[in-house]
Order: C-alpha cells, then structure tokens, then sequence
C-alpha cells in the first residue's frame, strides 16, 4: 500500500499487472496509515491498480469482510462495481488454472447482477 507513494512504481504495478491484497483496517490498526480515511486504497483503485480487499491476520485484527466491505461503502462510497471489480481481479490473479478462473468470473458476475 506504500506504492502511493511512488508514482512510478504504480506504473510498474498497471504495467507489470501486480495484484495488491489490501486490508485498511489492518493497515490503520499497525500505524501504516493514521486513519482509514487517509487509507490510499480508493486512490489505488482510482489510479487502475489491481487489487482486492482482504482481511489479515483476523484473530488479531477483528475485522471480517463483511465489516471491511462495510467500511469501504461507508468511508469511500465504494460500490457493488468496486466490489466486483477488486473480486474479478482477485479471481484474474489466482493460481488456479484458467478454466477454473473463467468459470469463477462467470459465476461472480452472474451473482452480482442479482444485487
């Protein structure tokens, strides 16, 4: 999440296709970031990053997906599309087989045009 800081290398991320899982909570929780809402996950994903949302160290951390996501909407307004599309690149960065990836992606897509 540090990469903010470095412009160039956010060029390299899009370039090389470099996957951040990131987890705010955890991050503000360690004194990575001072804030959630100086957190720069919106500013990543605005910028074109790949990336998706992620929970570490939950026994630690207390937080769950469910609650981060919540956090996301609440703090940044993110939206069903900036969930899907964090889920999408997550699936896309796997190392599961590139049949089982189009099929996850398929499956995922169909679910939120449910929502």
């Amino acid at each position: 999440v540090r990469s903010i800081e470095d412009l160039l290398l956010i060029e390299e991320l899009k370039q090389k296709e470099i996957h951040l899982e990131v987890c705010p909570t955890c991050n503000v929780q360690v004194d990575v970031f001072d804030t959630y809402e100086n957190h720069p996950i919106n500013k990543l994903y605005d910028m074109g990053v790949s990336l998706s949302v992620n929970t570490d160290a939950r026994t630690i951390t207390n937080i769950n997906l469910t609650a981060e996501y919540k956090k996301l909407q609440d703090v940044f307004g993110w939206t069903k599309e900036h969930f899907l599309r964090c889920n999408l690149a997550a699936i896309s960065s796997s190392f599961a087989p590139q049949s089982i990836r189009s099929v996850l992606a398929r499956r995922l897509e169909s679910e939120y045009q449910k929502l």
